[in-house]
């Protein structure tokens, strides 16, 4: 509505809601519930993730299957990961109606995703970043809907948080690219996980 007003008005518009129309016609951000068990090695390869989650969407759907969907999309973050199992579901309940708000769903998995990812190499006793840097997406890896990344800033964005930090990183974790897994980078479990690039 905004938009076409301001295209008729040519003038910014605002929409402004009174606090009655709020809860009368509004809608609010989603509660989510997600659990997330990783099956991961010692030296912190990520072999598989089982995650469940639960999408309050009030007394209508609205966006909220959409919002689900991107859940099953982004639940492994931005790490590549070769075994999958997801369960999500969108639950009715009698409060008011939710909806995505700036991210879809995104926003709220990935926050779940780090604190997971920093839980696990607390208890493993590595690095946070090494143990992300590790198993962050490269080129030729595949999405959990099967596309390959082209040209994913994983590595990249996690090397200069760590400057901006003061977290020194050993000079292999340093040096890394995006390029595609070859050598101590490509374990077994990873073989099958690297697909084409060419077509996407």
């Amino acid at each position: 509505m905004t938009s076409v007003l301001a295209m008729k008005a040519n003038r910014p518009v605002k929409w402004r809601w009174t606090r009655e129309e709020e809860f009368l016609c509004s809608s609010t951000r989603a509660p989510w519930h997600m659990e997330i068990a990783d099956a991961v090695t010692k030296d912190g390869w990520i072999l598989g993730r089982k995650m469940l989650t639960l999408h309050d969407s009030g007394a209508y759907a609205r966006f909220s299957p959409y919002g689900l969907t991107k859940h099953s999309f982004h639940h492994t973050g931005a790490y590549s990961i070769p075994n999958l199992h997801f369960d999500g579901y969108v639950v009715f309940t009698n409060r008011v109606p939710t909806t995505a708000m700036r991210g879809f769903g995104v926003t709220s998995v990935s926050f779940a995703v780090e604190t997971h990812m920093s839980r696990i190499a607390d208890v493993l006793g590595l690095d946070p970043i090494e143990i992300r840097l590790k198993n962050a997406n490269r080129i030729g890896d595949t999405s959990p809907n099967g596309a390959a990344y082209t040209d994913p800033s994983t590595v990249p964005t996690l090397q200069t948080i760590a400057e901006a930090i003061g977290h020194e990183l050993p000079a292999d974790y340093r040096t890394m690219t995006n390029e595609p897994r070859s050598g101590d980078l490509l374990p077994e479990h990873l073989v099958a996980q690297v697909g084409s690039t060419e077509g996407h």
